[in-house]
């Protein structure tokens, strides 16, 4: 008789280890199968993206090509204002970079560490 329960309750037990075997199985292929799905949106995205950029890039190399172009034009058309203006803009960085230095000698020599 003791026997016999046992053999049922390991019949029971080996049931249930199948069906959640079965049930695991079921599983898996569902995420694969999702997991395949996700990656071929993800490699439609991807591409896409990639053709935008692309469109974007050249878009944006067109147009700085044809403004440098403009400016190359300018300047051989008027090459005194091309002159002056370099410097212009030369002087006016030289006094920006002189007044970031005095600034930071100042607050240098302003500074605890002074009396060190």
């Amino acid at each position: 008789m003791a026997q016999t329960k046992l053999n049922v309750v390991e019949d029971t037990v080996e049931n249930q280890i199948a069906e959640l075997r079965a049930q695991i199985s079921s599983l898996s292929k569902s995420v694969s199968a999702r997991a395949g799905t996700l990656t071929d949106d993800a490699s439609e995205f991807v591409d896409e993206a990639r053709g935008r950029v692309q469109r974007v890039a050249q878009s944006a190399a067109q147009t700085v090509k044809a403004q440098g172009h403009n400016v190359v034009e300018a300047v051989k058309e008027n090459p005194g204002t091309a002159t002056s203006l370099l410097t212009v803009v030369g002087a006016l960085g030289f006094a920006l970079g002189y007044c970031v230095a005095n600034a930071a000698a100042e607050q240098k020599s302003s500074s605890i560490y002074r009396w060190r």
